[in-house]
């Protein structure tokens, strides 16, 4: 089972295969869809820094 860091890395391949596939197909415009992918990026990586955070407290006490 993905845990941690790689479905992190699983979840951003496919946000970012889906920000190149879905303006080809009109469903969105290429602006709109990296505007998203960089947020849902940002996201990923806010919960990662949080999870590391979180993860140092615990140890400390």
């Amino acid at each position: 089972m993905l845990k941690g860091w790689k479905l992190s890395v699983l979840g951003i391949v496919i946000v970012g295969l889906t920000a190149i596939i879905a303006p080809r197909f009109g469903l969105i415009d290429y602006g709109r869809s990296l505007s998203l992918f960089t947020l849902f990026v940002l996201f990923v990586a806010a919960l990662e820094f949080m999870d590391k955070i979180n993860g140092k407290k615990k140890k400390d006490s």
